[in-house]
């Protein structure tokens, strides 16, 4: 499916993330073949330190390596957060035991820099470059890890595990059939509450973490509201409210998965990304017949370690319809296929999408086409002689990029940051600007015939220069000043 936010090009890279250490690395996805949790290991004689031995991975030997002994650390006990990473290396699968997995994302090419020539805790010859995320505080190696696992001890070690009498052992114990391997899902499993679902992993476009996301009114509860991705609104489904649990506050677990839901893309929010595995059809059953609804949402039951582990299997094309979408987005498909419709065409031209916010008690607005996107205030780096109103600079995601604080370019008294304030980032002719404002309210749809001109003087003493209309909503009782991009940014 080609929509804005699954257009794959070749300007960025899809990253599985985890730590080792105190450090934290970054591998390409396509040398992931899966992410298991750490299995029962059989132990090899004679074997290099850093392997730690070998497991049956649904009728084949997966040696296993374990990172913090090949990157030279202290062996630690293994606990929960531990994960096997499934790396193919020149057609055989191996495994690496990390301490914890972060997450998948994506990042520009251009914000990969060249590696440092010193670089602690690995041969940097095996290093891609380095991202730098959150103000240069969290730096992600990027590592060539098919060719680290290339090495002459490892592939000799390899071959040394796959043994014939070892291969029976494993199978035995675990009672797995080599034939189980033909015909399998690959899942990406998660978390609400204490229950265990999952979504097949070709549905499941990337996973962030959760961003700024933007209340939309007169919506199912369900609906956590918009946020932007890439030029992009994406809608928000929290699927703790859709399935009526009990309200919990997003923190350092929670994640977004931004999913193919057939007609459109949504985002549903997770208490708890756990890992990706494969699943061999057999062990998975069809769902209890509950409701019709119920049947239709779950694709199946996957019974895992002797029925000690369910997992319950989404279809995501069925939580909700395209006709819920629309009507959170005002307009019928703005999230779906069918953008280019004439229908939608006449419709987007008669209404004004905007993105507001408030400066004190004010509200203003700025549409939403140049709005790249909302983040919560960050560190800004004062640059010397630059304009009155610009606060400095500041790094997102290795770009910087200025800081336009709207308070001192409309003469208003400075106000300390706060955790409502927020800075805007907008693409205007090609350029990215920040803009510093006290709170974003709202992604707001209202027809164009509700916007007046301006009148020569505002009462709350802003240069009426920058706004290029007033929206009246609710019979004139909410007044928002739609301001001129051209104009505000004139000093860029």
């Amino acid at each position: 499916m080609a929509t804005g936010i699954n257009n794959a090009s070749f300007t960025e890279r899809q990253l599985v993330t985890f730590q080792i250490g105190e450090d934290e690395f970054g591998v390409d996805i396509m040398d992931v073949k899966e992410i298991i949790r750490v299995p029962d290991i059989t132990r090899v004689p004679n074997a290099p330190t850093y392997v730690e031995g070998a497991c049956n991975l649904r009728g084949n030997v997966l040696p296993i390596i374990d990172g913090r002994t090949w990157f030279n650390l202290k062996k630690e006990k293994k606990d929960e957060n531990n994960r096997v990473l499934v790396i193919d290396v020149d057609g055989k699968a191996t495994g690496v035991i990390v301490d914890k997995v972060s997450e998948v994302m994506r990042v520009n090419i251009a914000d990969i820099e060249e590696p440092p020539e010193i670089v602690r805790n690995v041969d940097s010859d095996y290093l891609n470059g380095v991202v730098k995320l959150e103000n240069g505080n969290r730096l992600i190696m990027l590592l060539d890890i098919v060719k680290a696992l290339s090495v002459n001890n490892v592939k000799k070690q390899e071959s040394k595990v796959q043994d014939e009498n070892l291969q029976k052992k494993s199978n035995a114990d675990l009672n797995i059939n080599s034939k189980e391997s033909i015909d399998e899902e690959q899942l990406v499993s998660f978390l609400l509450g204490k229950e265990e679902y999952a979504i097949g992993i070709m549905q499941i476009k990337e996973i962030i973490r959760t961003p700024q996301i933007v209340k939309v009114p007169n919506c199912e509860e369900y609906i956590e509201g918009v946020v932007s991705i890439r030029n992009n609104l994406l809608p928000i489904i929290n699927l703790r409210a859709y399935f009526g649990m009990e309200h919990l506050e997003v923190n350092d677990h929670t994640r977004i998965l931004v999913v193919d839901m057939g007609s459109f893309t949504a985002g549903i929010m997770v208490d708890k990304v756990l890992e990706v595995l494969s699943v061999p059809s057999s062990i998975i059953q069809p769902p209890p017949r509950f409701s019709t609804q119920t049947e239709d949402q779950l694709k199946g039951v996957a019974k895992l370690n002797y029925g000690k582990r369910m997992i319950l299997m989404l279809e995501p094309s069925k939580l909700i319809s395209a006709d819920v979408i629309s009507r959170i987005s005002g307009a019928d498909g703005i999230y779906t296929e069918n953008r280019e419709r004439k229908g939608m065409e006449k419709q987007l031209l008669d209404e004004e999408q905007l993105v507001t916010f408030k400066i004190d008690s004010v509200e203003y607005g700025v549409k939403i086409a140049n709005v790249q996107e909302i983040n919560r205030m960050t560190e800004v780096t004062k640059i010397p002689r630059a304009p009155y109103c610009i606060e400095g600079i500041v790094n997102l995601r290795g770009n910087v990029i200025p800081a336009l604080n709207l308070r001192k370019l409309f003469n208003l008294p400075e106000k300390s940051i706060t955790d409502a304030t927020r800075i805007i980032i907008i693409d205007h002719n090609g350029k990215r600007t920040g803009i510093v404002v006290d709170s974003v309210s709202e992604v707001l749809r209202f027809e164009k015939t509700l916007i007046e001109a301006p009148p020569d003087t505002l009462s709350n003493g802003v240069d009426s220069d920058y706004v290029e209309g007033v929206g009246k909503l609710n019979n004139g009782k909410r007044m928002i000043l739609i301001l001129d991009i051209n104009k505000v940014l004139s000093f860029s």
